[in-house]
C-alpha cells in the first residue's frame, strides 16, 4: 500500500535525475538517467506506471535524447502509447480553439488553465503533457452562457444548477475523431475561492499564448504556479498524485525563472518547489535565481499519506491502531512539509543557496502538533455529521 520514491524502483526511475523536467537536458542529468535504467531489472510495469502518471511521452523523449537501450517490447508500448497522446493532444488543440473562438465572437474572456495551457506554453511539443481534460476559466456572470455555446457546438452539457456549483460547472463532453473530449468551465480557481482567484482579478495580469494558430490568455507566471502546487495539495491527503503534476511545477518554474516575479509568489508553492529538488534535481540557475534553499532531503520525502481518510479503517486494520493513528495523525516529514508549503529543512552540511538561510521555526512544529492533527479531527467531524444526516435520512417518504 505504501509508495515511496525511495523504496519503488519505477517510480524511482520515472522521477529522479531530471527525467520529471521538460527542460532536463544537461549531460549529468542524462548520465544519472542512464545509471538509473541500469540499475531498473524489471521494465513490465513501467508503460503502466508512466501512464498512470501521464509522462509517457515525456520519459519516452528523454530515454530516446538519452540513447538508452530499452526491452523492444517496452519501447515499443511507449513509442505506440507517446504517438496516441501526440494525436489526442492535436484534437484537444483544435477543439479548443474552436471553443476559443466561439467564445470571443459571443465577448466571453476566457483563461485556458493547467494541462491544456502548460502543453502549448511550458512544452516544446504540446504531445508531450498529456491531458484528461481542459479547464477553461470565465467570469460568474457568463458561465451559463459558455455552457449553453458548447452545447451548441455539440458537447453533453446540462445547464448549471441555480446557484452555481462551487468552483466549476459540470463537466461538457463531445467525441471527436474517436475520442471523448472533456471541458470543464470554472468561475473561480478553487471551491473557497474569493474575488481574488476570479477571472475579473486574474485576466489583467494574463499571458498570452498560441494554440492550434490562435492566440489565448491563461494565468501570469505567478498565479500558474500557485494553482499547480494547490491542485497537487488537494491530491496529497485522499489519493494518489500523478508525477505530472511535479513535472508541471518544476518544468514552468525552470522555464521562465527569469521572467517569474518571485516576491510576488505564493510561499507556500515556493517551499514545495524547493522540496521538489528531492525529487527531481532543480538547476542551479533556478536555485540561484528564486532564491531557493532545499535545506536538507526531510525523512519519507516522496512517500506518500498512509492514514485515514484515504484509507477506510478497515482497509487499515491489520497494521493496528496505533500504527493507524502514527499515519493519520503523524505523517511523514517531507509529505507534511508538503501539504501545509513548509519551509525545506535546515541543514548545517549542506547549503546550496547561501543566500537563503533556514530555520526550523514554529511553523513546523505548529503543523505537526496542532495543525495536522487538528486537520485530520475536522475531517472526523464531517465523517460523523454525513453519517449522521444519513441515518437519520427518513426512508420510504417520497
Amino acid at each position: 500500500m505504501q509508495i515511496s520514491f525511495h523504496n519503488d524502483p519505477i517510480r524511482k526511475h520515472i522521477s529522479s535525475s531530471g527525467p520529471l523536467c521538460e527542460s532536463a537536458r544537461h549531460p549529468t542529468q542524462y548520465h544519472q538517467l542512464r545509471q538509473q535504467a541500469a540499475n531498473l531489472t524489471d521494465w513490465s510495469n513501467l508503460p503502466t506506471q508512466t501512464e498512470r502518471h501521464n509522462l509517457t511521452p515525456l520519459l519516452y523523449t528523454h530515454l530516446q535524447a538519452a540513447n538508452i537501450s530499452v526491452p523492444v517490447a517496452i519501447h515499443q508500448q511507449l513509442q505506440a502509447r507517446a504517438i496516441q497522446h501526440s494525436h489526442a493532444n492535436r484534437v484537444h488543440g483544435c477543439v479548443l480553439a474552436e471553443i476559443l473562438t466561439t467564445f470571443q465572437a459571443a465577448g466571453i474572456e476566457t483563461l485556458v488553465l493547467k494541462g491544456a495551457a502548460l502543453a502549448h506554453l511550458v512544452y516544446p511539443q504540446p504531445g508531450l503533457r498529456p491531458m484528461r481534460d481542459m479547464d477553461l476559466l470565465v467570469s460568474q456572470s457568463q458561465a451559463r452562457l459558455a455552457q449553453a455555446l458548447l452545447a451548441e457546438l455539440g458537447f453533453k452539457a446540462l445547464p448549471p444548477d441555480d446557484p452555481l456549483p462551487a468552483k466549476h460547472l459540470l463537466a461538457a463532453k463531445r467525441w471527436v475523431e474517436g475520442l471523448q473530449v472533456t471541458v470543464e468551465l470554472h468561475h473561480n480557481l478553487y471551491a473557497n475561492g474569493s474575488p481574488a482567484t476570479a477571472l475579473e482579478a486574474l485576466h489583467p495580469a494574463a499571458l498570452p499564448l498560441t494554440i492550434a494558430g490562435m492566440t489565448a490568455q491563461t494565468l501570469s507566471y505567478e498565479a500558474m504556479l500557485d494553482h499547480i502546487y494547490q491542485h497537487l495539495r488537494t491530491n496529497l491527503l485522499l489519493d494518489s498524485p500523478r508525477l505530472i503534476w511535479l513535472a508541471d511545477l518544476v518544468s514552468l518554474a525552470e522555464h521562465f525563472a527569469a521572467e517569474i516575479d518571485w516576491p510576488r509568489v505564493n510561499p507556500h508553492a515556493r517551499n514545495a518547489l524547493a522540496l521538489c529538488h528531492w525529487l527531481t534535481p532543480l538547476s542551479k540557475e533556478l536555485l540561484k535565481t528564486a532564491a531557493l534553499n532545499p535545506g536538507r532531503p526531510p525523512s519519507g520525502i516522496g512517500q506518500e499519506f498512509q492514514g485515514w481518510p484515504r484509507f477506510s479503517l478497515a482497509a487499515q486494520r491489520p497494521k493496528g491502531h496505533t500504527a493507524i493513528l502514527r499515519d493519520s495523525f503523524f505523517p511523514a516529514e517531507g509529505w507534511l512539509r508538503f501539504y501545509y508549503g513548509l519551509p525545506p529543512a535546515p541543514s548545517t552540511k549542506l547549503r546550496i543557496n547561501p543566500s537563503t538561510k533556514l530555520r526550523i521555526g514554529p511553523a513546523f512544529w505548529w503543523s505537526r502538533w496542532v495543525r495536522h492533527p487538528l486537520h485530520i479531527l475536522g475531517w472526523v467531524r464531517r465523517y460523523f455529521v454525513d453519517w449522521t444526516k444519513h441515518n437519520n435520512h427518513p426512508k420510504g417518504r417520497g
